[in-house]
């Protein structure tokens, strides 16, 4: 008796390796962020990187190395700069530590780095990549023109060496070592990812950044320097010490905007003020697939799990529900911060999350001009806020608990419809299919959890990286515009 195996040339299976962001509902926040911050990213923290990298591209280019020794170079810099930041005591500074220190931290509390083995791309490295972290930055680096786009690290027309080499003096030479003794690198402070605000290469950064002087209209660099002026006023006005917390609400909600002299003269405000508030659904519809997903247990039928997100809304008609929603403007007609009140600080709710959504789709008829614009991107897409107020509209009159089933069935839909589109054969002839929620035959199984995050709007990554070039620093608990800031930014 003979069994088929299939043919021989194939692999056989279903590679069901998780996804990232299973209803793609972040394209029009993700899109904005790189319109308004261009050169920073959510993975760009730091300002120093930066620099060792058009370090690198200096002398990769002086010397001819080739591709390999370029990206020896580059990691072993790398090593050098997180081994300096370990043993330099820098205080509070806001910023997060050293690219690749945590994977160095045992050889580092032992005292010595051995550079051929913490500088390997292998297991037990800083990094297995064999640029280091260069490719994280490198789109940055090519968008401020310090780099141009290359197979390695190429200098661009931004690219100052003379305070690049001057600002990181002394890096190449710790690199081209055997080891690295921790007790002596306490004697180059000026190594550390914390020390670029003093220095050359600080100063040509900071003002790459910031652009001092006019800009055209239709500059990419405008943006990010508007952004940066408007952070930064909010800084001035306001005690900000989570970026992130403290500066949102801010920005989407009350007058400040329009009131404050400074603001009202920044075209990104409105801008950022959209985007703001689109996040807040973007953040809801994430957390509300999260729960959805975490709720299937075993084997389960979608209409079960539908029934899950019924049983937590209350009896009644959708209207009640929507109706005893906090106010989504003020008696000035700011936007005010309905989203925040609902939005719940311990585990996930769905009915919570469903609430902000509801008071989120209300601002298709509040808002106007250009924050509308933002705020809605482009029309009538599937879980965007049209689209939620069209269903909350033609649902108002019905049952709040069959108003959820739908919406869970919506989202199941989406999400296999999404999964699919980003499904590809890969060359051993398996299937990937990228999700965490599967259906065979009806029932319904999960992998794994589902990621809840928020989209990152990049202004965290924005301060640390003004405040690595000296723009900004940490003055106790709160950030600060320093004297040399404020003379780029007036």
């Amino acid at each position: 008796m003979h069994t088929a195996q299939g043919p021989a040339w194939s692999t056989s299976g279903l590679d069901v390796a998780a996804g990232r962001y299973p209803l793609s509902i972040e394209r029009h926040v993700m899109r904005m962020a790189d319109l308004l911050v261009p050169g920073v990213t959510t993975v760009t923290p730091h300002a120093r990187y930066y620099s060792l990298h058009a370090l690198v591209a200096i002398e990769a280019e002086r010397r001819g190395l080739s591709l390999p020794a370029a990206q020896d170079l580059l990691r072993r810099c790398e090593v050098v700069m997180a081994a300096v930041s370990y043993a330099h005591d820098h205080g509070e500074t806001g910023l997060p530590r050293a690219h690749g220190l945590d994977a160095l931290a045992g050889r580092l509390q032992g005292g010595e780095v051995v550079m051929a083995e913490a500088a390997q791309p292998v297991k037990g490295g800083y990094v297995r990549n064999v640029w280091g972290f260069w490719s994280p930055y490198a789109a940055s680096e090519v968008s401020l023109g310090i780099l141009v786009p290359a197979s390695m690290p190429t200098p661009g027309p931004a690219c100052a060496a003379g305070q690049v080499t001057a600002g990181l003096d002394g890096i190449l030479e710790l690199a081209a070592r055997r080891s690295l003794g921790v007790d002596e690198l306490r004697g180059h402070p000026h190594l550390c990812v914390c020390a670029g605000g003093g220095a050359a290469d600080g100063t040509w950064l900071a003002k790459l950044l910031c652009l001092p002087g006019e800009q055209p209209a239709e500059s990419a660099g405008r943006g990010r320097r508007n952004t940066i002026r408007l952070l930064t006023r909010l800084m001035r006005t306001h005690e900000i010490g989570d970026v992130t917390d403290d500066v949102r609400p801010l920005i989407a909600y009350g007058d400040f905007l329009r009131s404050d002299p400074v603001a009202a003269t920044l075209e990104t405000a409105p801008v950022w003020r959209g985007v703001m508030l689109r996040n807040y659904a973007v953040s809801a519809w994430r957390r509300l697939w999260s729960w959805l997903v975490s709720e299937v247990d075993g084997l389960m039928p979608a209409d079960d799990l539908a029934e899950r997100f019924a049983d937590k809304m209350p009896d009644g008609a959708l209207a009640a529900f929507m109706d005893g929603l906090p106010a989504t403007t003020t008696p000035t007609g700011a936007p005010a911060p309905a989203e925040e009140q609902l939005r719940p600080s311990g585990p996930v709710d769905p009915v919570s999350e469903l609430a902000i959504l509801i008071v989120n789709a209300r601002r298709v008829r509040e808002l106007s001009g250009r924050v509308r614009d933002a705020f809605l991107g482009q029309r009538g897409v599937e879980l965007g806020p049209e689209w939620m107020a069209w269903r909350l509209a033609e649902s108002r009159s019905g049952s709040s608990r069959d108003f959820v089933r739908r919406l869970t069935h919506d989202l199941l839909t989406r999400s296999r419809r999404v999964a699919l589109s980003k499904a590809r054969r890969r060359s051993d002839g398996t299937l990937w299919l990228p999700t965490r929620l599967h259906e065979r035959e009806g029932l319904l199984f999960r992998t794994s959890q589902e990621g809840r995050g928020d989209v990152g709007l990049r202004l965290a990554q924005l301060t640390t990286v003004l405040a690595g070039a000296g723009v900004l620093e940490m003055a106790g608990k709160t950030w600060r515009v320093t004297d040399a800031g404020q003379v780029l930014l007036d």
